[in-house]
């Protein structure tokens, strides 16, 4: 995992959300989108519960 997956994974987490977290480390939602998804495939599985109100961990999280 590299670095700036593992920071925005942590964030995301800190955040509650994707937006939070993109704001916190001043990229866009769609970047930390992307860092987020490449987490899942290399884990393959889910590590966030997404919905209106944010993110939350799911138990392989």
């Amino acid at each position: 995992m590299d670095h700036a997956i593992a920071r925005t994974f942590l964030e995301v987490v800190k955040a509650g959300s994707f937006v939070g977290a993109a704001e916190a480390l001043n990229i866009s939602q769609t970047a930390v989108s992307a860092r987020i998804r490449v987490l899942e495939e290399q884990l393959e599985r889910p590590v966030f519960v997404r919905n209106k109100a944010g993110a939350r961990l799911t138990p392989a999280g």
